[in-house]
This record gives C-alpha cells, sequence and structure tokens, in this order.
C-alpha cells in the first residue's frame, strides 16, 4: 500500500503477471531460516528482498521482478548508482513512465517502482523499505 492507502496490487501473481515484461533474470541464495528476506544476486550485486511469492523459496536462477515505492525523489547529478542506507535502498539512474504512477528504473539495476508524485528522466530515489521481490 501507498502512504495515502491506494492499494498498489491484487495480489502477488497478479502483480507479477501484470509486470512480467519486466521481469529479470536473477539468483536466489538459500532462504535463512525463518527470515521472509532473500538474498538476490543481480547485475553483480547482492541485494535484500522481502519474498512476495509462495514458500519454500526456490534457489538459483528465476524469473522475478524487484520493486520498491519510492519514499524521495529528486533530479539525479552524475552517474548511476545504487546503495544500501540502513534497511532501505539509495538509487539513481535513467526512469521510463509505465504509466499509473509506475517506473522501471532501468539501470544501475532494472527495478519497477511506484511513485506517487512523476519521477524525471534521471532520477535518485530513496525507497521505502522493504525492496519486495516477485517471483513466477
Amino acid at each position: 500500500m501507498s502512504q495515502k492507502g491506494t492499494a498498489l496490487e491484487e495480489s502477488p501473481e497478479a502483480f507479477f503477471a501484470r509486470f512480467q515484461a519486466h521481469a529479470l533474470e536473477v539468483h536466489l541464495f538459500p532462504e535463512p531460516w525463518g527470515s521472509p528476506l532473500l538474498e538476490v544476486g543481480v547485475g553483480g550485486v547482492i541485494l535484500h528482498a522481502f519474498d512476495r511469492g509462495a514458500p519454500p523459496a526456490p534457489t538459483g536462477r528465476v524469473r522475478a521482478l524487484l520493486h520498491g515505492v519510492v519514499r524521495e525523489a529528486r533530479p539525479l547529478k552524475g552517474a548511476a548508482f545504487l546503495e544500501a542506507e540502513g534497511p532501505s535502498y539509495r538509487l539513481g539512474g535513467g526512469t521510463r513512465p509505465l504509466g499509473e504512477g509506475f517506473y522501471l528504473l532501468e539501470e544501475p539495476v532494472p527495478l519497477l517502482l511506484y511513485s506517487e508524485t512523476p519521477l524525471p528522466e534521471r532520477a535518485e530515489v530513496h525507497l521505502w523499505p522493504p525492496l519486495m521481490l516477485f517471483r513466477e
């Protein structure tokens, strides 16, 4: 849910189906015992994402969507980047609007974003935790 209470998805399966054209191949590491967070290898980095799929999570290569909700955004001044900031992420890169507040951050790793305010073509975003992973 967004901060204004608007539902972003009907179900994890419907959300994945809606945006499956933007899914990418990621590497899932073994699920830490009792943790809803998965270690996800993508684009040469390891991210931690909340698993929105049915348990148990598979390991190895899977098609998945990484999704984040924008907390703050501003124009990007400089090169694309990705950094962890406590339990959330700050990223910068080129964005492509998909409609209804959704954007594809195309670099440094493809990431589906939802923003209540329009994003610039090159944006620096700070995400609300957690980063989410939707999988087939």
